[in-house]
């Protein structure tokens, strides 16, 4: 890259840090990894002079010798504060304090005059720290603890990626998850400290470390490179503290009580408000307890460092549950006591500088959890009633993870890094008592004495995953260009077994005269009477075992500075995933297609203060593990359906159970069989994995040294739908295949999941199979200001968007499915008829506004808000015009109700309005003293102090449980789920 005096000098004008000759520069901040600029010479030559980076920390150095252009580039630095340093021989020409902070490039400019000899004296002309990051093209919120430490930010990664634009909260069915630009909440990734912590179960989250443990935050909303992958969402990549040259000891403890929670709970109940209870949040209730300790400090002064914690907690919880899958259909009907037993974390990091050029690195960290939960009978929703005690369970959930990375800078212009970990992580719940199986009463009118079981019932089996990550890349720099390539392996091992307690789960229904219940091949049994008919549904669901899954993948990227004005990004990435059952089979396996990774990033006026970028992208998601516990891990499930002439009142069994239609093989739904498929006999042979495609372009500039603005522009589609289809014309376990496309298989009629023969059967899609096209897009309009003053800094933003299409992506908020790439979409083409419309991570509208205020030097004020409208609702049924197996199979919502008058009403997706708007306040206080030259900080978060309660999720099943056509769900229109009540929290650091 040439160097240009002109452009340096119209940026230096503009510049906060201009100084006069012998004065060291303030600190000024930036967020990069890379430190790099131009040295423009007013005399002498650029001959032997260097620039070198000091960690003013840690004394961690790097320096390399200053190109002929003038330009230089300290790569892949270690976050922190840096002293910047131009010299020759002894002579220190120019020096500049930067922070390099995670995720951009800190542009540090110079102008200085190179004498003839040495003289120890600064010899500054002019220097800066430009605003804007002028070689990056990607997306998203860069952001550290000490920003986050000022404002009322919960104490989670999701509350940090929700501060971005185009970031909405996910159901809370999935937990505390987010949605990036429309994509379902299980398609995002998270790194910690370099390592993916995703949860490659399902997708869904990220592994959890104490808030204090981290030490900044990048939100990736589009646009990233093609170094990540795995994600057709957003990205997550945070870093831990480290140690530096000076011993520091923390103390934190936290208070969230109970009793500070508003007692606005909120209640909804049957038939439009007027029935019987549904959800009362007037049961629940949480206390939780925290202290963390901590400490860091250097091993070996310059060299060596480390930085520990422990963070134990107490946590007691109490919430209404149904633990049934029907849970939008029946009543709470559990009361549980949550209480944590073991839950102490502990982490640490360190840091090896064998010397300025290796760098040896140790990131580890325990999550391990358990807790006792005690399980009662709710004997009245409306009233908040409990009752007796049924049982409990021993919940054990999180795990250990340990990685070692490596930095070598091998000359100035190659850098090799490299990195093994391993993540281990348990999922299991065990039941004290597992002989009483589920019982749930969904009959209607609901009898006077529902039918119950003796326990809690449920599921019980080991349940644990392992990942095992290798990764290496390799830098070179030359002229304009740096290369970057790279690889990346994955063992992810998962093993997971489910048994139902007692052996059994049964659901009593009401069947209407008349009406029918669906099989897989058409009617299974019809109601012929005049009158209603009981009936019960026993589903077993059993099996599991281990099972493993290899993911690899390729990368290489150009960051081309093609002028001084113009940065271009050319990258491409291919993925290879590939699944194994519980016999060592494979049941899928992909290769991507190449997968294209643009960017451009322009100054338009070059003088360094605006930008506009634009990305081009196409993203796989891989398959997740929990589709092979579903596919090919040897679960049997089966639901059998029975007339009855009695109810055991001990434990809920029926007594007298007659299949409805003879034998249990005519009354018996099949939906999988216990020998696992192959992948000749499930996947299609044409199917190529799920992918999106994303285009971007938007304008950053600085409107002056206070105000910044960021306009940008999202469209995103998915490319390639990958799901399963299991109608009449997939073998017995299902079909792997792209939705709207021709499928070729090798048959299996025998169901001992190999192929029959040598012969493909292909099937056509139009005359066959008959699935729609999958299609899910997403626009966004993205607007941001910001400010930053002395004492007064705030972000401002509106998200307009529209998410819209016939499936929501990897999970199903309509019913709550988990099952990534496995819901019931796509399963049957009646369950798509009508699902084309407004999807639910839609919000069309957005507003955030968080900052802070320094009211004075000891006291800081902090906000942060959000106002959105509502979330799509819909009318869904279980009635359709056909009873053609070919196209409607035994289970699925529908979008067709059946009226009183025995015909059909069509209501496709999103065509019941939206939930109302809500709007949440957040405010907090900072408060710093010292107690005997003991740095202290008293703080105290208050969450949505307006205390608002709109409803989030409402019941949108119309007809009754079961899928019964012309039945009626008395809970429609009830609200599930409500905005969390104002609550607040106490905080007390000290630090030495």
């Amino acid at each position: 890259m040439k160097s240009s005096n002109t452009n340096y000098l119209k940026t230096f004008k503009r510049s906060l840090t201009a100084v006069a000759i012998s004065t060291v520069i303030g600190m000024s901040s930036a967020s990069a990894e890379d430190v790099r600029g131009v040295v423009s010479l007013t005399q002498g030559t650029a001959e032997g002079i260097t620039v070198k980076a000091v960690n003013l920390e840690t004394g961690t150095t790097r320096r390399i010798s200053l190109s002929d252009d003038g330009s230089y580039r300290l790569a892949k630095l270690p976050s922190g504060p840096y002293e910047v340093t131009v010299s020759k021989g002894n002579t220190v020409l120019a020096l500049e304090k930067v922070r390099v902070s995670l995720g951009k490039n800190t542009i540090t400019n110079f102008e200085v005059a190179a004498p003839d000899s040495d003289v120890e004296v600064i010899q500054v002309v002019a220097s800066t720290v430009a605003t804007v990051d002028l070689t990056s093209s990607d997306s998203g919120l860069t952001i550290g603890e000490a920003d986050i430490d000022v404002m009322p930010i919960a104490r989670n990664i999701t509350a940090v990626a929700l501060l971005a634009p185009g970031v909405v909260k996910g159901d809370t069915t999935f937990g505390n998850a987010a949605s990036f630009g429309g994509s379902s909440v299980a398609e995002n990734i998270c790194y910690i400290n370099g390592m993916e912590v995703t949860n490659t179960r399902n997708g869904l989250g990220c592994g959890q470390l104490p808030f204090d443990f981290y030490k900044e935050f990048q939100v990736k909303t589009g646009g990233y490179s093609a170094r990540y992958g795995r994600a057709t969402g957003g990205a997550i990549n945070a870093t831990a503290k480290s140690g530096t040259n000076k011993w520091e000891f923390g103390a934190r403890a936290t208070y969230t009580p109970d009793s500070w929670r508003s007692d606005n709970e909120q209640m909804s109940r049957a038939n439009g408000g007027t029935g019987t209870g549904y959800r009362n949040d007037a049961i629940n209730k949480q206390t939780d307890k925290e202290i963390t300790l901590s400490v860091g400090g250097p091993i070996i002064e310059d060299t060596l460092f480390f930085y520990a914690m422990v963070n134990p907690k107490d946590s007691t919880r109490t919430y209404g549950w149904q633990p049934s899958f029907w849970n939008h259909y029946l009543a709470d009907n559990q009361v549980r006591d949550r209480e944590s037993q073991d839950d102490v974390f502990w982490g640490a990091t360190v840091d090896w500088d064998i010397s300025e050029n290796h760098r040896l690195s140790y990131f580890g960290y325990s999550n391990k959890t358990e807790s006792i939960e005690t399980i009662y009978a709710y004997d009245d929703v409306l009233t908040a009633q409990r009752g007796d005690e049924i049982g409990a369970n021993k919940r054990l959930r999180g795990g250990e993870t340990h990685s070692i990375s490596y930095t070598g800078y091998i000359t100035d212009d190659l850098i090799i890094s490299a990195l093994y970990g391993t993540i281990d992580a348990d999922y299991e719940t065990s039941p004290t008592e597992t002989i009483c199986p589920q019982v749930n009463d969904a009959r209607s009118p609901a009898p006077a004495v529902l039918a119950t079981g003796c326990g809690q019932g449920g599921t019980f089996g080991e349940n644990t995953d392992s990942n095992t990550q290798y990764s290496f890349d390799i830098e070179y720099a030359f002229g304009d260009h740096t290369i970057t390539a790279g690889y990346e392996l994955q063992e992810r091992d998962t093993t997971r077994i489910s048994k139902p307690s007692g052996g059994h789960s049964y659901t009593y229904y009401t069947l209407g005269a008349g009406a029918s219940i669906q099989g897989l091949n058409g009617v299974l049994f019809t109601n012929n009477s005049d009158t209603p008919q009981e009936y019960v549904r026993d589903r077993i669901f059993s099996g599991g075992g281990g099972f493993t899954s290899d993911i690899e993948a390729y990368f290489i990227e150009d960051k081309w500075e093609a002028t001084e004005d113009l940065t271009l990004s050319i990258g491409f990435r291919v993925d290879s995933f590939e699944n194994y059952g519980v016999t060592g089979n494979t049941l899928t396996q992909f290769t991507t297609d190449v997968a294209p990774r643009l960017g451009l990033s322009w100054d338009p006026t070059g003088n360094g203060e605006s930008k506009i970028f634009a990305t081009a992208g196409q993203y796989y998601l891989p398959i997740a593990n929990n589709t092979i516990f579903r596919a090919a891990s040897g679960v049997d499930d089966r639901t059998t359906h029975y007339t009855f002439t009695g109810i055991n009142s001990a434990d809920g069994t029926p007594i007298g159970a007659a299949p409805v239609n003879g034998s249990e093989a005519n009354s018996q739904v099949v939906n999988s069989t216990p020998q696992p498929p192959t992948k000749d006999t499930f996947q299609a042979a044409e199917a190529e994995p799920f992918s999106k495609v994303e285009y971007i372009i938007g304008y950053e500039g600085m409107l002056d040294d206070e105000y910044s603005v960021l306009v940008k522009g999202t469209y995103r589609f998915v490319e390639t739908a990958l799901d399963d289809y299991c109608g009449a014309y997939a073998n017995a376990y299902c079909m792997m295949l792209n939705p709207g496309s021709d499928a070729s298989i090798y048959l299996d009629a025998d169901g001992d999941g190999f192929r029959d023969n040598s012969t493909l059967t292909t099937f056509d899609n139009d005359t066959t199979i008959q699935l729609p096209e999958g299609i899910n897009k997403y626009y966004g309009l993205e607007t941001t200001i910001r400010y930053q003053g002395e004492k007064l800094n705030w972000s401002a933003n509106w998200t307009w968007s529209h998410s819209y299409g016939n499936f929501e992506g990897a999970v199903k908020s309509d019913n709550g499915q988990q099952d990534a790439g496995l819901t019931t979409d796509f399963d049957f083409p009646a369950l798509m008829d009508g699902a084309y419309g407004n999807l639910p991570n839609d919000r069309r509208h957005v507003f955030k506004f968080y900052g802070s205020y320094e009211v004075m030097e000891d006291l800081v004020l902090g906000w942060n808000s959000t106002l959105s409208s509502g979330r799509p609702r819909g009318i869904q049924g279980g009635s359709y015009w056909s009873t053609d197996g070919d196209l409607y199979g035994s289970y699925g919502d529908t979008y067709y109700i059946t009226q009183d008058d025995g015909s059909l009403d069509y209501f496709p997706r999103g065509s019941n309005g939206t939930t109302s708007w809500t709007f949440n306040v957040d405010l907090s206080a900072n408060y710093s003293f010292e107690v005997n030259d003991i740095d202290m900080l008293l703080t105290l978060d208050i969450y949505n102090v307006l205390d608002n309660d709109a409803a989030t999720t409402v019941v949108d099943n119309y007809e009754g449980i079961g899928w019964a056509a012309g039945g009626r769900n008395q809970f429609y229109g009830a609200a599930k789920t409500w905005q969390t009540p104002r609550f607040a929290t106490l905080g007390l650091e000290v630090s030495f």
